[in-house]
């Protein structure tokens, strides 16, 4: 299964969209309707296939659920497992609400500036050595790391947090829009759609937000998930418009995720690292 390197932070807060073989989190509902007062989620990092996880999402910060009337409140009853950990969601009342891990602080790494080209710090003997993977030569056979004892003095440094969010939503009765509003921090997803009304052959519109303001040109990826035993897996890849929307058809009812990532680096150009970025994940639920 090809998978953005969304969440892997290869280089450390700059996302390759495209790249191969990444850690991903989400947050998958047993319902997106539910009928009861509760519903529970598993909140995993996937590999290869949605929903097979890994290992749990962690890191700080609580599960947090935005109910219909706006008011923010943590999960109940987190269990972290080993391969994945879960949580209920009281809703009690009728209409949406946004289940979210919230923005949460990812791997910081510091930078140098050597001879006009930016390289990652490591620690003597630390990954990223012998000329393999993501710590290996870049292109021209130059190495992308320098080791901390190596940093010439004087030289220009700096340091970059790579930040993720991941969410779902679920609707219980008639949908209403209050959850839907966008916290303004960081890279987020604002639906145009209400993301429990997106149906089998019309469009789901939505935009991506950094600090409130619309992004244009950033790449995502939408996988289906439940592709272990297909023949053909699904994968949509589309970019945000000038104005930071985008829309998608889905043919087939089914869950989905969403993958993106802000900003994102060319594969091939020099690097240029940011003191933040922001990588997102959205489960939704496509009906007929």
């Amino acid at each position: 299964m090809r998978r953005t390197a969304t969440f892997a932070a290869l280089i450390g807060g700059l996302a390759f969209v495209g790249a191969a073989a990444a850690h991903t989190p989400y947050l998958a509902p047993n319902t997106f309707a539910p009928s009861r007062a509760f519903v529970t989620v598993q909140a995993g990092v996937a590999d290869s296939y949605y929903f097979i996880s890994d290992f749990p999402i962690r890191g700080e910060g609580d599960f947090l659920v935005t109910g219909p009337s706006g008011a923010t409140v943590k999960a109940e009853n987190v269990a972290v497992l080993k391969e994945y950990a879960a949580f209920d969601v009281a809703v009690p009342d009728a209409g949406t609400y946004r289940i979210s891990t919230g923005e949460r602080a990812g791997r910081q790494s510091k930078w140098v500036k050597i001879d006009g080209a930016w390289k990652m710090v490591r620690p003597a003997g630390g990954p990223g050595g012998g000329g393999r993977g993501p710590g290996g030569p870049a292109p021209g056979g130059a190495s992308r790391f320098v080791e901390e004892s190596a940093i010439p003095a004087g030289a220009e440094t700096m340091t970059s947090v790579g930040y993720t969010r991941t969410e779902t939503y679920v609707t219980k009765g008639a949908p209403n829009r209050e959850a839907l509003k966008p916290t303004g921090k960081g890279f987020e997803l604002e639906a145009i759609t209400h993301p429990n009304e997106i149906y089998a052959g019309e469009a789901f519109k939505f935009r991506l937000l950094n600090d409130g303001k619309p992004v244009a040109g950033v790449a995502f990826e939408i996988q289906h998930a439940g592709d272990a035993y297909a023949d053909k897996k699904f994968s949509h890849d589309g970019k945000t418009g000038a104005d930071g929307a985008a829309a998608v058809t889905l043919a087939q009812p089914g869950v989905y995720v969403l993958e993106t990532s802000y900003p994102v680096r060319t594969e091939g150009a020099p690097i240029q690292p940011v003191a933040r970025s922001g990588a997102y994940t959205l489960t939704f639920e496509v009906t007929r």
